[in-house]
């Protein structure tokens, strides 16, 4: 008997330390796909910001450019030149896209930190 009990035993050890084995497994397996769903999520979120940024400085530009087309028409009702209104009208512009790009910049910059401490966790567990 002491024979059989000898691999009744072995096997049932065998059999729990297999099970546990798929367990680990298991969740390392659903660390990684919540990784992955993460990071589509954020790169989601960093498609739409980008189009949105877009889509404001293309408003902002077109609205400028109506304004130094209404002031080539207009060569002078108040004194001034249209170079020097063109000249505002630029300066203006840059300062928009300036703003943008570090609006942009920003942004990011978050979503590189956010992935960074994403991608850390799950080498951590």
């Amino acid at each position: 008997m002491g024979f059989f009990g000898g691999v009744v035993t072995g096997l049932a050890v065998a059999a729990g330390a297999a099970a546990w084995f798929m367990s680990r497994s298991g969740a390392r397996v659903r660390e990684q796909y919540n990784l992955d769903q993460r990071l589509g999520e954020i790169g989601d979120q960093l498609e739409a910001r980008t189009r949105d940024i877009q889509s404001t400085v293309n408003a902002q530009l077109a609205q400028m450019q109506g304004k130094a087309q209404a002031v080539a028409d207009d060569v002078s009702t108040n004194g001034h030149t249209a170079s020097d209104t063109l000249d505002d009208v630029t300066a203006s512009a840059a300062e928009a896209a300036a703003s943008t790009a570090a609006e942009a910049d920003e942004i990011t910059a978050r979503i590189k930190k956010s992935t960074k401490d994403v991608a850390e966790g799950s080498t951590e567990s």
